[in-house]
C-alpha cells in the first residue's frame, strides 16, 4: 500500500519500510520520517549540503542513497544515528575529499557499514588533483568489505586504510550506478599505491577502464590475500600485457580465483605487431579461470614452462582467448603436447581470431569430397565441458576422420564461422555432446549418417551452412533422425524450397525450430512434435497459408497448449483465394508474431492484411459478386445461349466483373501507362542475359522507345531476390515472363510466378505477358499459369535463332496496349 507524508510540502513515497525521495528537487533531508524506515532513497535532488543530525531519529535505517545530489559539504555529525546502517550510495558528489568537506569523525558513527560508493566526475581533479584520500576518515569503517572510489591520476592509498582489516572488495575503476557511468582516475600504480591496504583481506580488485601511465612490478605485493584480479578496457601507456603478468608473479606459489585481463589498450612500441604470451610467467600461480578476450595477443609460448611441475597448468579450470590474433600458426607446437596435462580445464574459448595482413589469401573452394586416409586421434584434457573455436580460421579446409580422446564430458561444441567443408566424414568420442554449432561452414557435401554419432545433441546450428536442397529433400529425415533428444534446431538461411514432410517426425522433443530466411512454400508435419513451442517461417517465399497447413498448425497449437509462429517477411496474397487465410489470420489460436503481413491486395498494390482485413466487407462484396455473376452465367436454360454466354464469360471476365462492380456503386477504372516508372519488367535468367540486353532490349527500349526494368541493371546488386521482384512489378505498367527450362529450375520460380499472377487484376487482365522458349517442354504444372493469361499474350520463340526470327514490333504493341475498353 502506498502512503505518502509531507515536508517542506514535498510527498515521498512509502512502501512498508521503504521510503522513496527521489526526483522531488528538495533542499534537505526531510525531518518527519518515519523512525522504522530502513530503506531511504533521496537521489536526484538539490541537497547540496548534509547537516548535523539529518539522520538523528533513522535507528533502523538500513540503506541509503544520496547519489546524484550536489553535495559539496557533510557536517561532522551528520550521520549520527545510523548505528544500524549496513549499505551507503554516495555517487554524483561534488566533494573534494578535503577535511572541510568530510571532516575526520564524519564515519564514525558507521560502525555497522559494510559496502560504501562514492564516484563522482574525475575530471574536476584535473585541475586540482586528488592524491591523498582522507584516510582517517574511511578509517573509523572498521567493518567495510566493499569500497567503490574515486582516486585521481596520483592517488595513494596511505596508512589509515589499514585499519579496514574487513575490507574485501576494492573497486577503482569503470563504475555505473543509476545508468549513470563514472570513469577510472587512476593514472600510475607504483609500489606505494596500495601501500596503506597491506592490513586488508581484499581478495579482489577492480581497475576497469584505467588509464595506466605506469604499472610498477611490485605494486601488487602489499595485496597478499589477492584472488581476482579484473582490468577490462584498461590502458598502459608503457609495457603490454606481458608487464601485467609480471605484476602477478607476486602471487606464486598462491592459488588465485580470477585473473582477466580483456580489451587492453597499450602504446608499446610493439603494438603493430601483437603480444606473445609467455604462460611461463603466470606458471607459478595456481589461477583457476583465465580472461584475455581482446587483448592483442599473436602467439602462445610455453617455452621453458615445465610440464609436470606448472601449478598453472594444473589448476586452469577455463580459459577465455577470444578475439585476439592468434592464428593455428600462432600456437606454439608445444601446446598440443601440454593439452593432455590441464587435468581440471573444463572451458576454453579461442574463438573468433581477428587476422593478420600477413596470414594466406583465403582459398576458393572448387567443391569435391576428399578422402581421409586415417582416423585421426585428437587429444582432449580430460574434464573439458566446454569448446568454442568458432572463427579460429578463414579457411580450415576439408574435416577429417577424427576420434577425439577423453571427450567423454564435452557438451558444447562450436565449430561456426571456421571456413569448414567436405562433411562426408565421421566424428567420434563426443557421445555427451549436446550443443553443436556448425553455422557459416560449408555442408554442401554431408554423410548421411554424420549426426548420429551425437545423440544426445539437444541444440544444433546449422545457419547458413549451403545445404544441397536435393540432399536434403532424399536423406533430410535420415540425416537428422537419430537425434531423439534434440529440442533446438536452426536450419536458417539455407535457400531451402522444400523440405520433406517428415523431416522432424522423429524428432519429438524439438522445442523451438528456426527456419527463416530461406525460400519455402511448404511447412513439414509439426503434429508428431508434442513439445514444440515456436517454428520461425519468417522471410521465406509463402503466398498463402493452405487449408491443409492452417489445419496442422491449429492441431499443433492444440496439443501442445500454444504454438508461436513468426511469418513475417514473407508477401502473400489478399485475394478471394485467400480469403480462409485472412480469417485465419483472425481466429488462429496459434500465436502470431503481430499478425499483420505485407500482401498484394485485388488492385495489384502493396498492401497488409490488416489493412485488407479493416475493409473485409468491401472485400467480401467484391468476392461474393464475383461469385454470383459465375452462377448466373450458368443458368440459362439454352445450350446455345448458356455455351455463348460462358463464352463471352470467359473472354471478358474481368470487363463483366468490372461492369457488376460499378452497377453497385464500385468505380474501379485502369491505372494509366505513366502512372508506373516502368512500362515492362523482364524476368529472365542468366542463361539468356545475352539475347536479352543485345537484342530484346535494343529493339524494344533503344528502337521501340519502350522504358524496361532489368535486373542486372536496374536492381542494387546483393539485395534480396523476393523483395526485387515484388518491387519490380509494383512499379512496371506490364510484366514480361521468359519461361525457359533454367527458369522452372530456379528456387524462385513458384514465388515469381505467384506473383506474376497477383499482378492480373480486374483493371489490369491483360498485364502479364508470357514469352516461351520454344524448345522448352511445357510441364502439367504450370497450367494455372497459362490459363490465366489471354491467348494473345502468350508467344513462342526461338531464342537461339536470330533477332529476325522473333516479332519484336508485335510484343511492343502488347506491351503498349491500353485496356480503355473497360
Amino acid at each position: 500500500m502506498l502512503e505518502t507524508t509531507q515536508s517542506e510540502h514535498i510527498y515521498c513515497r512509502y512502501n512498508e519500510t521503504s521510503v522513496d525521495c527521489s526526483h522531488m528537487t528538495i533542499l534537505r533531508v526531510p525531518d518527519n520520517l518515519p523512525v522504522n524506515t530502513t530503506d531511504l532513497d533521496l537521489t536526484f535532488n538539490n541537497i547540496t549540503i548534509l547537516y548535523n543530525g539529518d539522520f538523528l531519529h533513522l535507528v533502523n535505517l538500513r540503506y541509503l542513497d544520496v547519489s546524484f545530489n550536489p553535495i559539496h559539504t557533510v557536517q561532522s555529525s551528520s550521520f549520527n544515528g545510523l548505528s544500524s546502517l549496513l549499505r551507503l550510495e554516495f555517487n554524483g558528489h561534488v566533494l573534494n575529499y578535503s577535511e572541510a568537506s568530510m571532516p575526520v569523525d564524519i564515519f564514525k558513527p558507521l560502525h555497522t557499514l559494510t559496502n560504501l560508493s562514492m564516484r563522482s566526475d574525475i575530471s574536476r581533479f584535473y585541475r586540482s588533483p586528488l592524491n591523498d584520500l582522507p584516510d582517517i576518515a574511511f578509517g573509523s569503517l572498521t567493518n567495510l568489505r566493499h569500497l567503490n572510489i574515486d582516486t585521481g591520476p596520483r592517488t595513494v592509498f596511505k596508512s589509515g586504510f589499514s585499519n579496514l582489516t574487513k575490507l574485501r572488495y576494492l573497486v577503482l575503476g569503470d563504475t555505473v550506478a543509476h545508468g549513470t557511468s563514472f570513469s577510472c582516475g587512476l593514472g600510475t600504480l607504483t609500489n606505494e599505491t596500495l601501500k596503506g591496504l597491506m592490513k586488508t583481506q581484499i581478495t579482489y580488485i577492480q581497475l576497469n577502464g584505467c588509464s595506466l601511465q605506469t604499472f610498477q612490478r611490485d605494486s601488487l605485493k602489499y595485496l597478499t590475500n589477492l584472488t581476482d584480479f579484473i582490468m577490462q578496457g584498461a590502458s598502459l601507456m608503457k609495457g603490454d600485457l606481458q608487464n601485467i603478468f609480471k605484476a602477478l608473479t607476486v602471487f606464486q606459489n598462491k592459488s588465485m580465483s580470477t585473473v582477466s585481463i580483456t580489451n587492453l589498450q597499450s602504446d608499446s612500441i610493439y603494438i603493430a605487431v601483437g603480444s606473445s604470451v609467455h604462460l611461463k610467467t603466470l606458471c607459478p600461480i595456481c589461477v583457476s579461470h583465465i580472461d584475455l578476450d581482446s587483448s592483442d595477443i599473436i602467439f602462445l609460448d610455453l617455452q621453458g614452462v615445465p610440464l609436470f611441475n606448472c601449478p598453472l597448468i594444473k589448476c586452469m579450470k577455463s580459459i577465455n582467448l577470444r578475439h585476439n590474433r592468434i592464428s593455428f600458426g600462432g600456437l606454439s607446437i608445444l601446446s598440443f603436447f601440454f593439452v593432455p596435462f590441464f587435468s581440471n580445464l573444463e572451458t576454453v574459448d579461442i574463438s573468433l581470431q581477428r587476422k593478420l595482413s600477413v596470414d594466406e589469401a583465403l582459398s576458393v573452394h572448387h567443391g569435391g569430397h576428399v578422402p581421409s586416409p586415417i582416423l585421426l586421434p585428437l587429444f582432449l584434457p580430460p574434464k573439458i565441458k566446454s569448446l568454442n573455436i568458432a572463427g579460429i580460421s578463414s579457411n580450415a579446409g576439408p574435416l577429417w576422420d577424427i576420434k577425439f580422446l577423453n571427450g567423454t564430458n564435452v557438451q558444447f561444441l562450436n565449430l561456426s564461422y571456421s571456413g569448414f567443408r567436405d562433411f562426408n566424414h565421421t566424428l567420434i568420442g563426443l557421445e555427451s555432446l549436446e550443443i553443436f554449432d556448425l553455422s557459416h561452414n560449408d555442408m554442401s557435401i554431408t554423410s548421411k549418417t554424420f549426426f548420429d554419432t551425437f545423440p544426445n545433441l539437444k541444440q544444433l546450428r546449422l545457419n547458413c551452412v549451403q545445404f544441397d536442397n536435393g540432399f536434403i529433400l532424399q536423406h533430410g529425415k535420415g540425416l537428422f533422425g537419430q537425434l531423439k533428444k534434440l529440442e533446438n534446431f536452426d536450419l536458417s538461411d539455407n535457400d531451402l524450397v522444400f523440405l520433406p514432410s517428415d523431416i522432424f517426425s522423429s524428432l519429438v522433443t524439438l522445442r523451438v525450430i528456426n527456419l527463416a530466411f530461406n525460400n519455402l512454400i511448404t511447412i513439414p508435419d509439426l503434429t508428431s512434435l508434442g513439445k514444440l513451442n515456436f517454428i520461425d517461417l519468417s522471410h521465406n517465399s509463402f503466398t498463402t497459408l493452405g487449408n491443409n497447413y492452417r489445419k496442422m498448425l491449429d492441431k499443433t497449437a492444440e496439443f501442445n497448449n500454444g504454438l508461436n509462429l513468426s511469418l513475417l517477411g514473407n508477401t502473400f496474397s489478399c485475394d478471394c483465394e485467400s480469403t480462409g487465410f485472412l480469417i485465419w489470420l483472425e481466429e488462429t489460436s496459434v500465436k502470431l508474431d503481430g499478425g499483420n503481413y505485407s500482401c498484394m491486395d485485388i488492385t495489384g498494390q502493396m498492401s497488409y492484411t490488416k489493412t485488407v482485413q479493416t475493409k473485409w466487407k468491401a472485400f467480401q462484396r467484391y468476392c461474393v459478386s464475383g461469385f454470383w455473376l459465375i452462377v448466373s452465367m450458368g443458368g440459362t436454360s439454352f445450350v446455345v445461349v448458356t455455351l455463348i454466354s460462358a463464352f463471352i464469360f470467359i473472354k471478358n471476365k474481368m470487363k463483366l466483373k468490372l461492369i457488376l462492380l460499378r452497377m453497385i456503386g464500385q468505380n474501379i477504372y485502369p491505372k494509366k501507362r505513366n502512372e508506373f516508372l516502368y512500362d515492362a519488367y523482364i524476368i529472365y535468367t542468366d542463361s539468356i542475359i545475352s539475347w536479352v540486353f543485345n537484342e530484346l532490349r535494343i529493339e524494344l527500349e533503344t528502337s521501340g522507345k519502350i522504358k524496361l526494368n532489368l535486373r542486372d541493371r536496374d536492381h542494387v546488386p546483393g539485395g534480396c531476390l523476393a523483395d526485387d521482384i515484388l518491387e519490380a512489378v509494383r512499379d512496371s505498367w506490364k510484366v514480361v515472363l521468359i519461361l525457359t527450362e533454367d527458369f522452372l529450375k530456379s528456387d524462385l520460380a513458384y514465388f515469381t510466378m505467384c506473383n506474376c499472377l497477383s499482378a492480373i487484376t480486374l483493371t489490369t487482365p491483360q498485364r502479364l505477358i508470357i514469352v516461351i522458349d520454344h524448345q522448352m517442354r511445357i510441364p502439367t504444372n504450370i497450367d494455372f499459369l497459362l490459363e490465366a493469361v489471354p491467348q494473345r499474350n502468350i508467344i513462342t520463340v526461338d531464342i537461339e535463332a536470330t533477332h529476325t526470327h522473333f516479332n519484336y514490333s508485335g510484343l511492343a504493341d502488347i506491351i503498349l496496349y491500353e485496356e480503355t475498353s473497360q
